[in-house]
């Protein structure tokens, strides 16, 4: 079973290998000095990069069931006991790949979708869709989740449509990985980091959001759960 495995993750192995190299490990400014951007040729190539995630998934370093089982859990339970999050809410998950964390909000009783560059073949739970351009109505969503603010392309974009689709006073939910100076490190599919968590947090509020709570985890990534209020007027 070991051999017939290798054999068919060469592939992968050969395209993953040569997508890398052509992205290279380059990162530049993104407007502010504490957020670094990978830089890309052009947005094609950003494209390319985020939709392979699954493409390669023979390769993935994680169990993605496995994964899937035990995020869905974990973030039921802090949806659960943040007591800010109510049953019957409409919820747009950004980044949703699979769409664990859809699950986990129709657990909770939302109303729940996602969306992603590349949500796979017949997925029940996530759509196509790019999060810089949202395909859905202003002012449609009581909630707004994501834990890809890591593969974000431009944060300016991204924030703007999250406030554009937010209901006023909706939520922001977002699960963000440790900073540079806090530890933290950037693997082959982000596209964006921060120097602190602190920092990411005042971008968020120039753009008018209101931290409601900050809890520390550490799956699936050690960081923490940030629930943030929208404008009440927007």
């Amino acid at each position: 079973m070991k051999i017939i495995r290798f054999f068919r993750e060469i592939p992968d192995k050969i395209g993953r290998h040569y997508l890398k190299k052509r992205i290279g490990k380059n990162w530049v400014n993104q407007g502010d000095h504490r957020l670094k951007q990978r830089q890309y040729g052009n947005y094609q190539d950003y494209i390319e990069h985020q939709a392979a995630k699954l493409k390669f998934e023979s390769i993935c370093p994680v169990d993605l069931q496995d994964y899937d089982k035990k995020y869905r859990q974990v973030l039921r339970d802090r949806i659960k006991n943040s007591n800010l999050i109510k049953e019957g809410q409409s919820v747009l998950c950004l980044g949703a790949r699979l769409g664990t964390e859809v699950k986990a909000f129709l657990d909770h009783g939302c109303f729940a979708v996602g969306i992603d560059l590349n949500p796979g073949k017949s997925n029940y739970y996530v759509l196509p869709g790019d999060f810089h351009n949202l395909q859905f109505a202003d002012r449609s969503a009581d909630v707004v989740f994501s834990n890809s603010v890591d593969h974000v392309f431009d944060l300016e974009k991204f924030v703007k449509e999250t406030v554009r689709v937010l209901k006023a006073g909706g939520l922001l939910v977002i699960e963000v990985a440790r900073g540079r100076e806090e530890g933290g490190s950037s693997g082959f599919y982000e596209s964006l980091h921060w120097s602190t968590i602190e920092e990411l947090l005042s971008f968020l509020k120039n753009y008018g959001f209101e931290c409601l709570r900050r809890q520390p985890i550490d799956f699936p990534v050690g960081g923490e759960h940030l629930i943030l209020q929208a404008p009440r007027k927007n």
